[in-house]
């Protein structure tokens, strides 16, 4: 009697693997399908973006390339030229060159949903250090002309719309080494030479509009 219960045994054994299997590959199909659907079969290799804070003057244009079926890599530039300030938000110049190099790991796949990864960056600019939230409220009749040197890491998520077109939201920050000159706003004049600070604090965020291919 045990070869009869071994071979009804074995066949539900088979069975339950052949079902999962089935199941897996309709899964499979499903993605498959919605890959067809939205990324037209083909994965994303390339994606520009704009930031929506152009609408207010500060250009922040970057562009992302596809590594590896979860990674990417993306490049970014910020340009802020306020010299007069902005209105009676921002007293005094406010311009700034920033450049970032960034490597993203994307769980689900690359251009699509979660990312974290590490950041390197670079600027150089005219600005008081009071606009910044740790520091605001000070400096309030001086500005400081420096650059600074940043490392860190940026999470965000990257949502798709249509074959070509997402938003993406992302926050980066980390560790900030900077090197500046300070200056009074009533004449410009220098009030101290070559000083530094250094502080982990945000220093980029940003909506994005993407187009990808």
């Amino acid at each position: 009697m045990r070869h009869p219960v071994t071979i009804i045994l074995c066949t539900l054994l088979f069975l339950s693997a052949a079902c999962h299997t089935a199941s897996s590959t309709d899964r499979d199909s499903l993605r498959a399908a919605r890959q067809e659907r939205i990324f037209g079969g083909e994965p994303v290799r390339t994606a520009v973006k704009l930031s929506a804070a152009a609408a207010v003057g500060i250009i922040n244009p970057s562009v992302e390339f596809r590594a590896h079926r979860y990674i990417t890599v993306a490049l970014e530039g910020i340009g802020v030229f306020y010299p007069k300030g902005f209105g009676k938000i921002l007293d005094g110049p406010v311009v700034m060159a920033m450049t970032f190099v960034e490597g993203r790991y994307y769980p689900v796949e690359s251009f699509r949903g979660f990312f974290v990864g590490p950041n390197l960056g670079f600027s150089a600019w005219t600005l008081s250090k009071g606009i910044h939230p740790m520091y605001w409220g000070d400096y309030a009749n001086n500005y400081q002309v420096g650059y600074n040197f940043m490392a860190g890491i940026t999470i965000g998520y990257a949502f798709t719309l249509t074959k070509h077109w997402g938003i993406e939201i992302s926050l980066g920050g980390g560790y900030q080494a900077g090197f500046y000159e300070g200056h009074y706003k009533s004449d410009g004049s220098m009030y101290i030479g070559w000083n530094g600070s250094s502080e982990w604090l945000p220093y980029k965020a940003a909506v994005n509009i993407v187009y990808k291919w």
